[in-house]
């Protein structure tokens, strides 16, 4: 098997969601494959820190970053609304008039689509054993505490 055709035969496997922009328009997206970049050391170190240490935090706290590892940060994160525009496709430097530059997308679609990357793509189905799940129906699962039982975080539980 050639490299294009392996490529050509996980694209259309992959999942994809219609998500609509603070502009109106609606892309066809895909998730990036975030698990796999981190193993392949893709992902810039400082920003994986960053974002774990943001996951334990409270809510409005920031993790500091100096200016390289910020610029490291907004390339990766550039990276990833490239690749996880299906259509219209996007792309640094396009190479056709069918490539939207990442530099044409308006600036609040732009701040949505980062913020979208970093809450998982949610709207983008998940594969399961049991076939695609909606990443809201996962954040149902019951979480276990440290020492046994669950946590029971709903806003109505007491």
């Amino acid at each position: 098997m050639r490299a294009n055709q392996y490529r050509r035969q996980v694209q259309k496997a992959e999942l994809t969601g219609d998500i609509t922009l603070p502009s109106g328009a609606i892309f066809k997206m895909r998730r990036p494959p975030l698990h796999v970049w981190m193993a392949a050391g893709r992902m810039p170190q400082h920003f994986l820190r960053a974002m774990l240490e943001q996951q334990n935090a409270s809510p409005g706290s920031t993790v500091a970053m100096t200016a390289d590892e910020t610029l490291e940060g907004l390339q990766f994160i550039s990276d990833c609304i490239v690749y996880a525009c299906v259509e219209p496709r996007v792309a640094i430097t396009p190479e056709s008039d069918d490539v939207l530059a990442l530099s044409e997308i308006d600036p609040a679609d732009f701040q949505f689509l980062t913020q979208w990357v970093q809450s998982n793509a949610p709207g983008v189905p998940v594969a399961t054993r049991g076939g695609e799940v909606e990443t809201a129906r996962l954040d149902r699962f019951r979480q276990k505490r440290a020492g046994g039982g669950f946590v029971d975080d709903r806003p109505d539980s007491k």
